[in-house]
């Protein structure tokens, strides 16, 4: 193997997938990424088995051939190269590999390619095809209600429903849910209901650059997301997503509107006062608006917010980072926030945007 890279390239591939391996896997060659070089281009392979990325980037391919070099090392490595070209090449088939750069070399051991193990994915069963913004902005709206407590794996996916050309996500955390609904461009040939891991997703945000379309491939166990230089593959996560249907209310006792902006910028503030372990807020619905307060070891704050309030008066005690995040993701410049009493879930639209909304469900007194 021997081929020429320039830096931005080399950083640019590696970046893109040493994510997807695991520090704690028993294979040490699945602590490596694997690297082809072949027809004018390489190939840098990562996997864990449950997620693989590959990234491809065009170089000069003096020698084709293939190594897997250990992670840990050629990461950090490669953010340290001085700004000019680089030759990579290994000797006689050894496992040695050779970095060049200027008068200087680097020199590592690998293992051998054909150690790597690919994740087998079967040939897809429906596809369809989003823009990387789009498909960005649908993630985020909704990634942020994935739970992080693997002992229950279901609420670490994210719920894809497709039925014809409507599509739908969901995430729950049973604390709080995010669903965003949007249009493909082709229809599915049957109900589809898979979940995808949160994890898997995450990486989508974070590598999928500006790209025309996003493929996105979905067969029986995997899903796969491919642009122009990167494929993510993943597979799926087995079991029944819980009906969150039944979770999101309808009928509603107290209707606010109010500012995205003025209800984020108070509840930063109080966030400051809560805390980070229970990181809770007094909600407080009146008729002439809002009222956020924190009283806490620290100190106290209230924010008094101008809003339109019909229907009942209520105080709930909130998550100030729940309430956060789906201010966060919200594009307009208000939200609906649709109450039922002090214990049950509440509901946050957008205002005037049905395709988004949210549920929290609030906290109770320590002393109830």
């Amino acid at each position: 193997m021997k081929f020429s890279i320039d830096r931005e390239n080399f950083q640019y591939v590696i970046q893109n997938v040493q994510r997807a391996i695991s520090p704690r896997s028993p294979l040490p060659v699945l602590t490596g990424i694997l690297f082809q070089c072949g027809n004018g281009v390489l190939k840098l392979t990562a996997t864990d088995m449950e997620m693989s990325v590959v990234c491809s980037v065009p170089v000069d391919v003096a020698d084709p051939g293939d190594l897997v070099i250990p992670a840990r090392y050629i990461a950090e490595f490669a953010k340290r190269l001085p700004d000019m070209p680089i030759e990579i090449e290994t000797i006689g088939g050894s496992r040695l590999a050779t970095i060049r750069y200027g008068q200087s070399e680097f020199n590592i051991n690998g293992y051998s390619a054909s150690d790597f193990p690919l994740l087998q994915v079967p040939e897809g069963e429906f596809s369809f095809t989003v823009s990387s913004e789009e498909l960005r902005d649908i993630i985020r709206k909704v990634i942020y209600a994935v739970s992080n407590d693997d002992s229950r794996p279901i609420f670490t996916g994210v719920l894809m429903e497709i039925e014809g050309t409507g599509a739908t996500l969901v995430a729950t955390d049973t604390f709080r849910l995010a669903m965003k609904k949007f249009v493909l461009d082709a229809p599915a040939p049957g109900l589809i209901n898979v979940v995808v891991p949160g994890k898997t997703l995450n990486e989508v945000v974070r590598v999928m650059g500006v790209s025309d379309g996003v493929r996105v491939t979905l067969s029986k166990n995997h899903i796969m997301f491919e642009t122009e230089d990167t494929v993510i593959t993943s597979r799926l996560i087995p079991g029944r997503f819980p009906s969150y249907r039944q979770v999101i209310p309808e009928d509603f006792e107290c209707v606010i509107r109010v500012s995205v902006r003025n209800l984020l910028d108070s509840a930063d503030r109080a966030a400051l006062l809560a805390g980070e372990r229970n990181s809770l807020i007094l909600f407080q619905s009146a008729r002439e608006g809002i009222v956020i307060s924190v009283r806490s070891e620290n100190g106290w704050i209230r924010e008094d917010i101008e809003a339109d309030v019909e229907g009942e008066n209520f105080d709930i005690l909130f998550n100030v980072r729940y309430l956060c995040d789906v201010l966060k993701s919200c594009e307009g410049e208000e939200i609906l926030v649709k109450l039922t009493g002090t214990y049950t879930p509440a509901l946050l639209t957008p205002h005037g945007d049905d395709s988004y909304l949210a549920v929290i469900v609030p906290a109770r007194a320590s002393k109830e």
